[in-house]
């Protein structure tokens, strides 16, 4: 049975975790008794654009030492191939596109959303993860915990969260795949959003089973469904008669074939955008400003989810980018290379990443 797996000694003592973090116990219990106040509230907009998203960052030195919690301790668990959010795994690399890959193909497609997800994560779930899936002792655990929480809470934002996310239904979870897969169902978790398919037509009596076994699943961690983003869709299956088919989506990539691709609509604003920088490099007379610097990476963004999901027009698009700044260079600097990941720009360093 897959299952998240922790390959290494257990710690027993703070001692020992004070050299697993190499940083002083004192300092240790020292930040656990006022961790809570050490979080800066960075409110952010969901997708709608209207609904706020409540996170966190940690300040110093509480940031630190929860990114030594990463480095150390929750990265070097093996993360079974259903779970995506967050993860870094050079021999298997996670995203949306791995995520939405294992569903491609699917005539039926079961979407699920847990409900306030992080906030449903309590410092206890955060200790059991510790001395059931790390068997590391009580007393490491309960300060591990109050280490990552706030307020009684795992906060979205900090470093440690994503991992923590994938790990609280790390002692049920596994049974849960195993039995759908049992049943020639595939199944994957990206965070709060569960995805479990078919290659084949489901009866409703099928689908209605999957959906109560996720529900259970989050139950036995005091989380809830999000009603609202419950869906079962159906390979060319329009949501009312009176509408056309829409594609199905999983994590925003369409599965409906055998090779993923962005919804129409969204490939045609990139197109749209290109088109867009074309013209303000010919109405600018070869010149672009800070902000065009800017909207170029913005686009180059969005080009780069074509070229992840294989489409031709993600090279075609790419190339067009490159022309036009062979024509009309970013002020004085430009630095073209096809490395995806770019730093930010800056008023004394334009970097373009292409």
């Amino acid at each position: 049975m897959e299952a998240p797996f922790y390959p290494h000694s257990p710690i027993y003592s703070i001692k020992a975790l004070s050299r697993a973090l190499d940083e002083p116990v004192e300092r240790l219990i020292a930040l656990a008794k006022r961790s809570s106040r050490l979080y800066r509230y960075v409110p952010q907009l969901k997708k709608d654009g209207i609904t706020p998203r409540h996170t966190y960052d940690a300040h110093e030195p509480l940031k630190t030492i929860q990114r030594k919690i990463v480095d150390r301790i929750l990265s070097r668990v093996v993360y079974p191939e259903y779970l995506h959010g967050g993860i870094k795994d050079a021999k298997r690399p996670r995203s949306i596109y791995s995520n939405a890959r294992i569903h491609a193909g699917a005539k039926t497609v079961i979407l699920q959303d847990i409900a306030d997800f992080f906030p449903s994560i309590t410092t206890e779930h955060v200790r059991f993860i510790f001395t059931g899936l790390f068997r590391f002792s009580e007393d490491v655990a309960t300060l591990l915990a109050i280490l990552t929480t706030r307020e009684g809470q795992v906060p979205q934002g900090a470093s440690t969260s994503s991992y923590l996310a994938n790990l609280v239904f790390w002692d049920i979870e596994p049974g849960l795949v195993e039995r759908f897969r049992a049943q020639g169902l595939k199944y994957s978790r990206f965070a709060d959003d569960i995805t479990a398919s078919s290659e084949t037509e489901l009866p409703s009596s099928v689908t209605s089973h999957v959906i109560a076994s996720v529900s259970w699943m989050l139950g036995k961690k005091g989380c809830q469904q999000k009603r609202s983003k419950m869906h079962v869709r159906k390979r060319g299956q329009a949501l009312l008669r009176s509408q056309k088919a829409e594609v199905v989506t999983v994590t925003g990539l369409v599965v409906d074939r055998a090779t993923l691709a962005l919804p129409k609509k969204e490939r045609m604003a990139i197109r749209t955008a290109v088109k867009q920088l074309e013209d303000r490099v010919k109405g600018q007379h070869g010149q672009l400003s800070i902000e065009d610097g800017k909207e170029v990476r913005r686009v180059m963004g969005r080009i780069g989810r074509l070229i992840a999901c294989g489409h031709p027009d993600g090279q075609k698009l790419k190339a067009r980018v490159r022309a036009m700044l062979t024509i009309a260079p970013l002020l004085d600097r430009t630095v073209v290379s096809d490395n995806t990941q770019s730093p930010p720009l800056t008023n004394s360093d334009y970097v373009v990443t292409i």
